[in-house]
């Protein structure tokens, strides 16, 4: 990708930042999937595929398809931080639409015959000002909800590994006596 003049340039640019820039840069770069084949075309979008794609860029897990066996399997404290993650994003996107929706419903009075025009531009822009507040609180809250999924596929990782130990430590000696 360097080879690219456009990335050359951005990242001599780059290099000419203070320390406290490229922290920030690096704070946003964290919430992208490290495989750029998995980019989505959304800042929220692409802050939840990067934990659904961690299990399988670290252990080759595919969480989507494992994660009722991950959820059920887990100690009650990991899912329930989880949960708690995953409510704080909802509840931004909820606020985001909801707020959407308002505006749309008070677009579509100002049509209506003999409106309250002040109410409802109070109605449009309010609510319409605050939508990007709701969305950026959205893609923040992900990085909790992405820290409790990281660590219920870790500590998944963590007791599979445990118990193929025990289990190589058990089986492995008996066969190599028998074909000893």
């Amino acid at each position: 990708m360097r080879a690219n003049p456009r990335i050359a340039r951005a990242a001599r640019k780059d290099r000419r930042r203070t320390a406290v820039q490229r922290a920030l840069l690096r704070e946003r770069l964290v919430r992208y999937p490290v495989d750029d084949a998995q980019l989505a075309p959304t800042k929220l979008g692409n802050a939840i595929r990067r934990f659904e794609e961690y299990g399988y860029d670290r252990f080759r897990l595919d969480t989507q398809v494992m994660w009722n066996e991950l959820t059920g399997n887990a100690p009650e404290q990991v899912r329930r931080q989880v949960d708690l993650a995953r409510a704080n994003v909802d509840f931004f996107v909820a606020l985001l639409y909801g707020h959407r929706a308002v505006v749309l419903c008070a677009a579509a009075a100002l049509t209506t015959a003999g409106p309250d025009v002040p109410l409802l531009l109070t109605a449009i822009g309010v609510p319409g000002l605050l939508i990007p507040v709701w969305y950026h609180a959205a893609v923040s809250a992900t990085d909790e909800w992405s820290a409790a999924v990281r660590a219920l596929v870790s500590w998944l990782a963590t007791a599979a590994s445990a118990r193929t130990r025990r289990s190589l430590n058990h089986h492995v000696p008996r066969y190599l006596a028998v074909s000893g």
